[in-house]
Formats: structure tokens, sequence, C-alpha cells
């Protein structure tokens, strides 16, 4: 037995697509139960399967304002708090590793347009 998250074709199975669905209510509902105002201001993207079921990536947009690091530090404050949300609205014996990656959310006031060039 395999404990592969990939059904046939590469494609994630069926468990692990539902396994990140679970994971992404639990942490949408977690990012705005929390206090940090750096995490308020994310919006959750999406959560992806890492190559086995042990560890997803979490993927989360953030206004430019906060920065990158800053945004990354308070994700890493809060690993533990988001891990618990997500064991508790899983059926798994063990909650899953998370990791995160910060997409840059565009600002129209930002002096850029849709291109990413100058204005």
């Amino acid at each position: 037995m395999t404990t592969d998250s990939h059904g046939r074709g590469g494609r994630p199975s069926q468990k692990t697509l539902q396994l990140c669905a679970q994971a992404a209510d639990a942490l949408a509902f977690a990012l705005g139960d929390t206090t940090d105002p750096v995490l308020l201001d994310l919006t959750l993207v999406r959560v992806e399967p890492m190559p086995d079921q042990r560890h997803l990536l979490v993927v989360v947009d953030s206004p430019p304002r906060h920065g990158l690091v800053a945004t990354l530090e308070a994700l890493d404050r809060a690993r533990g708090f988001l891990r618990t949300a997500v064991a508790a609205s899983i059926h798994r014996s063990k909650a899953p590793r998370l990791s995160f990656t910060v997409e840059p959310r565009f600002d129209p006031d930002d002096g850029f347009d849709n291109d990413g060039g100058a204005m």
C-alpha cells in the first residue's frame, strides 16, 4: 500500500483533494479569527498537496503594505495555531504539516498597470 497523494496520471487523489478542501475551510476561518493585523489582511488562495499527505502547501495573497518578510513571519508565528485549526476539522490521526507561500496582491493604487508596468 502506498502513501502517495496522487492517483492515476499524477493527479491528486479524491482523498487528497478532500483533505485540501477541509484544510482550506479551516484555515480561512482561522485566519479571520486571529487578532494579528497581518494575518487578518491575508486571503487564502488555495491549499495544495505536497508529495505526501503529511504536508500541505498553503498559498495566500497579501497586500503589498505588509511586505513578504513580515507576512511570512506572521504565518510562521501562527503555524501552531493554524495547524491546530486544521487538526480539529479533519478526520485523520495526524494533522498535516503546513508550509506557506505568498502571492502578492495587485493593488490598483500602487501606480502600476495590469501588465506590471508603470502607468
